[in-house]
């Protein structure tokens, strides 16, 4: 009888070793595809910020200059808050819900309740988690620049004409940024905030609307207590957690940043929150409103320059440079970067 050969199983150390090979593969792998995933994520967000930018260009072609910043009308001394976004929408295929504004009233009143809740996927960074802050706010990731001086109107706490592109009823047009279209920053990125965490630093963390402690999945690491955070908290501030939480509503943090820090600055970005009487403070003056931009990208921040066009800006730019591309009218030589 004719006998057929038996087949030869793979022994437990094969087995073993075709596994481990297996998991080798896997954890080469594994790296390429985020790197992919982020490198998509980012062309996206750069993507977002050329539909941002072209409809900045449509906006200055109507009305000769860029929107204002934040829209403060005085009524019934009572002040009415929108952002430059609210006026961007019939430039951004949105005409129908900036119909639905009614600018007699504040962003967050009933009578808008429609464009405050209303999601537009282009105002998000892909890299960024999404979430609702404050309430049913819909909520971004490219806050409007004020250059290096805070956002206040007309000039800041010091007396210092604003510099950036958006600010208090702001009107710039080309005609104003004597620096140069391409050599002037108009929006960057932030990082949404987490208003679950606590608003008042306590000396052990600090927290940007979330905790910046070493060995977590945050986005910053480093030592927790800071001179910055003791200065912030001495100066009777509260820390910032407003960031990105509402497109609709111009105020620092909510849709409004500085160039008075380097991009991802690890220390944590201050707020106002104290009565108005107490705002003679010397620290209040340099630390008030001080929002740094931010992004989940490693290692960059993405920002769209007046004249369209979109940077990766690292980290670890050299800070005078990237306060040079906040401003309008510095006078400053841009450096490389």
């Amino acid at each position: 009888m004719l006998q057929l050969p038996r087949s030869r199983a793979f022994t437990l150390v094969e087995l073993l070793v075709v596994i481990a090979v297996i998991g080798i593969l896997v954890a080469l792998l594994l790296p390429a595809v985020q790197a992919a995933r982020e490198a998509a994520r980012r062309m996206q967000c750069t993507n977002n910020l050329k539909q941002i930018g072209l409809s900045l260009h449509n906006y200055h072609d109507t009305f000769r200059n860029f929107p204002p910043g934040r829209l403060r009308m005085f009524v019934d001394g009572q002040g009415r808050c929108f952002s430059a976004y609210a006026h961007l929408l019939p430039f951004l295929e949105a005409n129908n819900l900036y119909q639905q504004i009614n600018f007699n009233y504040n962003p967050e009143d009933a009578i808008n309740t429609v464009a405050l809740e209303q999601t537009i996927p282009f105002f998000l960074c892909p890299s960024d988690h999404d979430r609702k802050l404050q309430g049913n706010s819909a909520v971004h990731n490219y806050p409007l620049s004020t250059g290096t001086t805070f956002p206040l109107s007309p000039r800041n706490p010091g007396g210092v004409p604003i510099t950036g592109v958006f600010y208090e009823n702001s009107a710039v047009g080309f005609r104003d940024i004597v620096d140069g279209s391409s050599q002037t920053v108009c929006i960057s990125e932030t990082v949404k905030a987490d208003l679950g965490g606590p608003t008042v630093w306590d000396g052990v963390s600090k927290t940007n609307g979330f905790v910046l402690t070493q060995g977590n999945d945050n986005l910053f690491n480093g030592p927790e207590l800071t001179n910055y955070a003791t200065q912030c908290h001495g100066a009777g501030l509260l820390l910032q957690q407003t960031r990105g939480s509402r497109w609709l509503y111009g105020a620092p943090g909510h849709s409004m940043y500085n160039h008075l820090r380097a991009p991802n600055d690890p220390d944590v970005d201050c707020r106002g929150g104290i009565p108005h009487s107490i705002k003679t403070n010397a620290l209040w003056d340099r630390l008030s409103l001080n929002v740094a931009a931010r992004s989940r990208h490693p290692g960059i921040v993405h920002a769209l320059v007046c004249d369209g066009h979109v940077l990766a800006v690292s980290s670890t730019i050299n800070l005078s440079v990237w306060q040079a591309l906040g401003t309008r009218n510095g006078g400053e030589v841009v450096g490389d970067y």
